[in-house]
C-alpha cells in the first residue's frame, strides 16, 4: 500500500488544527455541559407543570361504588342501590339489600374480611334491574349465616380485586387537595334573620369547579345553604367543605347523637336544605353535582337526608334514618340511611386527565440526562486526523 505524502504546509496545517482543538477543548465541554443543563431545567420545569395541573378530582377505584369503605360495615336494615367495596367485614343483623343498580363494578359486593349474617331476614344482593337478576358476593375472610338468609348468584372467597390501602391514600390526598382551597371571589350572605346562608360566586372557574367552607355552626344557626348560580355553569359541582374547628356540639340533637364539646374531629351532620339555583333538596336531579368533603372529621354522624356525594376517608360514619343520594367513602358504616346511586357527576374541567409524573419516571430521567451528557460531550470531541 502506497502512502500519499503530504507537503510539509498541510502537515503544519493539520498540527496548528490539533493545537487549535486542545487549547479549546475545555470551551468544547463546557458547551454541551450548558446544553445539558438547560434540557434538564427545562424538562424539570415541564415536569413540575404537569405536577401542579394534575390536582384533578378522580375517586379513583371508589368511582363506580356506591359505598366504599375501608374497614367494616354494619347494618341491620335498608339497601345500599349499587354496588359496595368494604375492606373489612360485612355484618348484617336482620335484612339487607345490595346492588338494585348495576353501578358497573366488577361484582356487586366485595368484601376483604368476613361475612357475618345473623337475626331474621335476608341478605340478598343483586345485579342492577331492581331484583330481578342476583348478583355476585366475593370475600376474602370467612363467611357465616347464622340466621335468615342469602340471596346470591354466587359467592366465592378470593382476595379483594380491589387495594384499599391506596384507593384510600388517594381518597385521603383528594379530601386534603379540596380542603386546602376555596373558590376567590364569592360573596357570603349570612342572613340570620331568615336562617339561609348564600354564596354568590363571580365568575366561572377554569375546571367548573366551586368549593365553599361550612361549620357546624352554620349547621346550627341556617336551615338553608344556597349557591346562587346565575354567573356560573349550571352543571358545575359543588363541593363543601364541612368541618368543626370550634368543636361545637350539634343543635337540638339528643345527647347520645351529639358531638362532645371541644371534639373538632367530630361533626354532626343535621337537616339542612340546600339549593343550587333552581335545584334543592327536594330534588335528587341535585345530588350528581354536590360533594361534601369532611377533611379532619374521624367520627361523623348523620340523622339527615343527604343530596350529594360523601368523601369522608378518615370518619367512622354512624347513621340513623334518612336517605342518602350520592356516592359515600369512608373509614367505616354503622347504621341504617338508605344510600341510592346518585353518582357524582365531575365536569371535565375539574377531572383532568393529566397524571403527574411518578417517582419511578423521576428516576428514570437520570440516566437518560447522562446518556444526553455523554453524547453531547463524545459529540465536542476534536476529529483529529494522524499526519
Amino acid at each position: 500500500m502506497r502512502f500519499q505524502r503530504k507537503s510539509k504546509k498541510t502537515a503544519l496545517s493539520k498540527r496548528n488544527q490539533i493545537g487549535y482543538h486542545r487549547a479549546n477543548f475545555q470551551q468544547h465541554l463546557q458547551e454541551p455541559a450548558m446544553k445539558l443543563a438547560l434540557v434538564f431545567g427545562l424538562v424539570a420545569a415541564s415536569l413540575f407543570s404537569v405536577v401542579c395541573q394534575a390536582g384533578s378530582i378522580s375517586l379513583g377505584q371508589a368511582a363506580n361504588y356506591n359505598m366504599f369503605v375501608k374497614e367494616n360495615f354494619s347494618a341491620s336494615s335498608s339497601d345500599t342501590e349499587g354496588a359496595a367495596a368494604i375492606g373489612g367485614n360485612l355484618q348484617v343483623n336482620g335484612g339487607y339489600d345490595f346492588g338494585y343498580v348495576n353501578s358497573s363494578a366488577a361484582a356487586t359486593v366485595t368484601v376483604g374480611g368476613n361475612v357475618v349474617k345473623k337475626g331474621e331476614g335476608h341478605l340478598n344482593v343483586y345485579d342492577g334491574a331492581g331484583n330481578t337478576r342476583l348478583g355476585e358476593l366475593v370475600y376474602g375472610g370467612s363467611y357465616s349465616v347464622t340466621g335468615g338468609g342469602v340471596g346470591v348468584a354466587g359467592t366465592s372467597k378470593a382476595p379483594a380485586a380491589l387495594d384499599f390501602n391506596s384507593a384510600f391514600t388517594r381518597l385521603n390526598a383528594l379530601s386534603d387537595q379540596l380542603a386546602a382551597k376555596t373558590t376567590p371571589a364569592v360573596d357570603v350572605n349570612r342572613n340570620t334573620q331568615d336562617g339561609v346562608l348564600v354564596f354568590t360566586p363571580a365568575k366561572v372557574t377554569t375546571d367548573n369547579v366551586y368549593i365553599f367552607k361550612i361549620t357546624q355552626d352554620d349547621l346550627n344557626t341556617f336551615h338553608t345553604i344556597r349557591v346562587d348560580n346565575s354567573n356560573i355553569s349550571k352543571d358545575a359541582l359543588v363541593v363543601f367543605n364541612v368541618s368543626n374547628p370550634n368543636g361545637t356540639p350539634a343543635k337540638n340533637w339528643t345527647p347520645q347523637a351529639t358531638c362532645a364539646a371541644g371534639k373538632t374531629d367530630c361533626l354532626s351532620l343535621t337537616q339542612v336544605r340546600y339549593e343550587v339555583g333552581d335545584l334543592n333538596s327536594n330534588s335528587a336531579a341535585i345530588a350528581n353535582h354536590v360533594l361534601f368533603n369532611f377533611n379532619g372529621i374521624n367520627d361523623l354522624r348523620i340523622a339527615s337526608s343527604v343530596y350529594g356525594s360523601i368523601l369522608a376517608p378518615k370518619a367512622a360514619i354512624s347513621t340513623d334514618w334518612g336517605v342518602i343520594w350520592g356516592q359515600v367513602m369512608a373509614k367505616s358504616w354503622s347504621g341504617n340511611q338508605q344510600v341510592n346511586w346518585a353518582p357524582l357527576d365531575i365536569p371535565p374541567g375539574g377531572n383532568n386527565s393529566v397524571n403527574a409524573p411518578s417517582p419511578v419516571a423521576l428516576l428514570l430521567l437520570v440516566p437518560a440526562l447522562f446518556s444526553l451528557r455523554r453524547r453531547t460531550t463524545l459529540q465536542a470531541l476534536p476529529q483529529l486526523q494522524t499526519v
